[in-house]
């Protein structure tokens, strides 16, 4: 399937650029959509820098983090994103009481405090500092 973007989330994509950044839009606006091309475009810089000689293994093995405001939003939010960027990419998700992810992802769903103690509990591993994260 196919998406296509309104003209004004176009406009929101293009203004964030390379930022982090948070988006304020209305209820039903497409922030999600949003989110997931940033993503998309986020992903496929990744791998031309990857694909380059230039590339630092830092900039070649960042993943995506959206973070949700609550559990029930984690899978939902996981299946949005994954619609949008397409299945080459695994979006892995991560809520409190769960293992942590196992294998290598392209993008992490998860809520804000869960992600802290997964920061905590996996800090030797240093998989999930924030500079690993884009």
């Amino acid at each position: 399937m196919k998406f296509q973007l309104r003209p004004y989330q176009k406009q929101a994509v293009d203004k964030i650029g390379d930022q982090n950044t948070i988006v304020k839009m209305p209820t039903g606006s497409g922030k999600t959509f949003v989110a997931a091309e940033f993503i998309k475009q986020g992903l496929k810089k990744r791998s031309l820098i990857s694909a380059s000689s230039l590339a630092s293994s830092a900039d070649s093995t960042s993943a995506a983090l959206f973070l949700v405001p609550a559990c029930d939003l984690v899978a939902q939010q996981r299946r949005a994103i994954e619609a949008w960027i397409g299945r080459d990419h695994y979006v892995a998700e991560y809520m409190g009481g769960k293992s942590s992810p196992s294998r290598r992802f392209d993008v992490l769903v998860s809520t804000p405090q869960a992600f802290l103690i997964l920061q905590q509990v996996e800090a030797e591993k240093k998989l999930f500092a924030w500079s690993n994260f884009f």
